[in-house]
């Protein structure tokens, strides 16, 4: 099946589910998940079997739970399509003021790591997987790996918690296509990407507040000993250099 008919599809599915749920609001069940969480089954479920493909619809809460001094819960909800994978849409909640502190939706290129969703420790190992702290302030931040048609068109997004509106805020100055190593000692953060000529690493130095002090960029051309280095303080290179490596 082509790429373009697959998401027209998709978007078929999208109204029929709008439709049902919209008949079937009255309906609706939920039941207890597990002692960690609660399934919500929104549309009893729905399953569509138009050319082939059926779509399971499911909403799955976690209980409560403490982040960065904030009582937080999570709300995700599943397409799962058959012999195709999923699509997820993620909300992190204030559990007290029911605000939107973090979101982001993936279609996960090996959906199996997310069909433990059934699993009492499923939000358990949402939270152990995802968040860390990245700047080094003493808060966890939130990061997500996509996969892409290649390791190279791959990226990993950094959320940032903002200890001022209490939310996480997407870092384009973080994010990359790996991480690749987080020193707590010396605070910095080590990120990778790379081409088809050149590989380049950045080294964020970060101070305790978790600002960054200056950032070390690396870029190295393929099958030479030649590096090129530059030294970044708040967006302005004040210093650069080509070396050769030495082994």
């Amino acid at each position: 099946m082509k790429v373009t008919e697959y998401k027209k599809l998709k978007k078929i599915f999208y109204i029929l589910i709008t439709l049902s749920i919209v008949s079937c609001k009255n309906i609706v069940q939920s039941k207890p998940h597990t002692q960690n969480s609660i399934v919500t089954d929104t549309v009893a479920p729905l399953l569509a079997e138009e050319n082939g493909m059926k779509v399971d619809t499911l909403t799955i809460k976690s209980k409560p739970f403490l982040l960065n001094n904030l009582l937080c819960n999570w709300k995700h909800s599943f397409l799962i399509y058959n012999n195709y994978g999923l699509d997820i849409e993620a909300k992190l909640y204030d559990y007290k003021t029911k605000k939107i502190i973090l979101e982001y939706e993936e279609s996960p290129k090996y959906p199996e790591y997310y069909y433990d969703y059934n699993s009492e420790t499923y939000f358990d190992s949402i939270n152990k997987h995802y968040f860390k702290d990245f700047n080094f302030d003493g808060f966890k931040d939130f990061s997500i790996y996509s996969y892409g048609s290649m390791p190279m068109t791959s990226g990993t997004s950094i959320y940032l918690f903002n200890k001022k509106t209490k939310t996480f805020d997407f870092s384009e100055e973080l994010s990359d296509n790996t991480i690749e190593e987080r020193d707590s000692i010396k605070r910095i953060l080590k990120t990778t990407s790379w081409n088809m000529e050149y590989q380049f690493e950045k080294k964020h130095h970060f101070d305790s507040k978790g600002k960054i002090n200056f950032t070390e960029a690396f870029t190295y051309p393929n099958d030479t000993a030649i590096v090129y280095y530059k030294k970044i303080i708040d967006g302005k290179i004040i210093e650069q250099r080509t070396e050769t490596i030495i082994e």
